[in-house]
């Protein structure tokens, strides 16, 4: 045989063996690499572009040393994928002290951290914080009162001249209150228990393992400390194994220990410390910046739909300059409010639609057009997100907003899924949705179809502004006929505001009290002249 041929031959065969045994490629690992990985930023602020290379997707977290989300670092998206620039925006530093936070690029199996330094502000009026840290699942508080039934008259009375246990039910506005007390390097801070009048039980008590027990309607007081004004809360309530779709802890921060007898919408919450539902998972940090408050002032955290655990605190202190109001006397009785109208009743006859009127339908059940948010968390936008909807050849345009301190959106265009018709999420309380101003015309009425998103009761107005913090607004922001309505948790209803008092080329806006879903949306406007 001739021998090239052979030699051929025992190529092919081995060729043939190699492919043989060649493994299958393996997936690449997935891998995130950011440049620069610092950012150095003076006081003023700065908007730094880092350079991400990649070969998955990510999502982005922007958070201080202690793992609490920071909003004084924004970035132009919340995630990504591959490669790309992130433009990273450092805020200006209205404070005197340095601060630092880490933007955090995540995927399953990949991370990439970017470290965030800032320097202090040289010209800053602004006092420097104290800042004391409360840990009641640490042990060591064994002198606190540990379940319903335990005596209060061993312990301290309130500076304040609150009263200790008196042995029972309480007389009118003397409501049962006694102070405890957290030794922190050495300085005694007190907190105080307090029941509303009329309790019988205190339910409010210290859990070992858990934390400070806050049941529904009880009082948790804060350190009143002289010279200085709370103005800042950061609070950890203990893991929930309920469903936060259906189990609400709605936690707040009042003026007042109330009756007994006190609805929900009658508390006397400090501004910004309005409440929030706390019913999400082990170690997430709910943050409450307050405004108004004074020194040497006990202000409580209140439970007012189902009890909560205390796990920590976080409590920030400035100096009192002298412009505080003081808090004043505890009103003897909450005034009654107006019961909310039936669903589907006309709250305000409005104004009449004039014969040109024009009444524009807008559905939410379709795919959002281009440019809506359509999830839950986005960054916050001051002013909301113009979003245009075209209708019959026309663009107009919507505002999806929330209030000016928020940390992300919640306002948005739920797409169809699984089969089910899409809607517009009005997914947190304090969120907003701007309707259409138009030119020469002015709206005299809103009607919205609400359809299931929660279990939660939802309230909704129409409000002349977005508040510019996390506050309701107050009742002279609403548009006359626009107050708040309860709707039907289920959904299925159709909610009617009459309007009156609108003026031409104005915008207004649907309000959540409490969350809500529409999704159909009926403007009328009637022209001015």
């Amino acid at each position: 045989m001739n021998i090239k041929y052979l030699f051929v031959a025992f190529a092919a065969v081995a060729m043939f063996a190699a492919c043989e045994e060649k493994p299958e490629p393996k997936p690449e690992d997935p891998y995130i690499e950011v440049n620069p990985d610092k950012i150095e930023a003076t006081w003023e602020g700065i908007v730094s572009e880092i350079e991400v290379k990649s070969n998955c997707k990510w999502n982005i977290s922007k958070t201080d040393a202690e793992g609490a989300a920071v909003d004084w670092v924004k970035c132009n998206v919340t995630s990504g994928a591959d490669n790309m620039i992130l433009q990273v925006k450092v805020s200006k530093n209205d404070f005197e002290e340095e601060r630092t936070a880490v933007v955090t690029l995540i995927n399953d199996g990949a991370k990439a951290f970017i470290d965030v330094k800032q320097g202090g502000n040289p010209n800053s009026s602004k006092p420097k914080l104290l800042e004391l840290a409360f840990d009641f699942s640490a042990g060591g508080l064994d002198s606190w009162p540990s379940s319903k039934e335990a005596d209060w008259s061993s312990l301290k009375n309130c500076d304040s001249g609150c009263a200790t246990d008196n042995g029972g039910t309480a007389t009118e506005n003397s409501h049962r209150r006694a102070q405890v007390t957290f030794t922190l390097d050495g300085v005694g801070y007190d907190f105080t228990y307090a029941d509303p009048n009329g309790a019988e039980k205190h339910n409010i008590y210290l859990d070992p393992t858990k934390g400070v027990y806050v049941g529904t309607l009880r009082y948790f007081g804060i350190p009143a400390l002289a010279g200085k004004k709370i103005v800042k809360i950061e609070m950890v309530n203990n893991a929930s194994n309920k469903d936060p779709e259906k189990f609400t802890r709605n936690v707040g921060v009042t003026k007042w220990v109330f009756h007994k007898d006190v609805t929900v919408d009658q508390f006397q919450y400090v501004e910004g410390g309005e409440p929030q539902n706390q019913a999400a998972t082990d170690g997430t940090v709910y943050t409450y910046e307050l405004s108004g408050t004074a020194p040497n002032t006990i202000y409580w955290l209140n439970a007012s739909t189902n009890a909560c655990i205390i796990k920590s605190l976080k409590l920030y202190y400035a100096d009192a300059d002298g412009s505080e109001e003081p808090l004043g006397p505890e009103p003897a009785d909450p005034q009654p409010t107006t019961p909310d109208p039936d669903p589907g009743t006309d709250p305000n006859p409005g104004q009449d639609p004039d014969p040109n009127a024009l009444t524009l339908s807008f559905p939410f059940t379709g795919d959002p057009f281009d440019g809506w948010p359509t999830a839950a968390k986005y960054d916050h936008v001051d002013g909301g997100i113009e979003c245009v909807y075209p209708l019959d050849g026309k663009d107009y345009i919507f505002v999806p907003a929330d209030c000016g301190t928020a940390s992300a959106g919640q306002a948005f265009w739920q797409p169809p899924v699984e089969g089910a018709a899409g809607y517009f999420a009005l997914n947190a309380q304090y969120r907003y949705l701007g309707l259409p101003a138009l030119e020469g015309y002015a709206l005299i009425k809103v009607v919205c179809h609400n359809v299931k998103l929660t279990s939660t009761t939802p309230k909704v107005g129409i409000t002349t502004l977005i508040n510019p913090t996390a506050a309701h607004p107050s009742n002279d922001a609403y548009v006359a006929g626009g107050q708040l309505q309860s709707w039907n948790p289920e959904g299925g209803e159709v909610y009617t505001y009459s309007l009156s008092g609108t003026a031409a080329n104005t915008r207004y806006y649907i309000y959540a009290y409490a969350k809500g879903a529409i999704s159909l949306l009926e403007l009328t406007y009637n022209p001015v002249k």
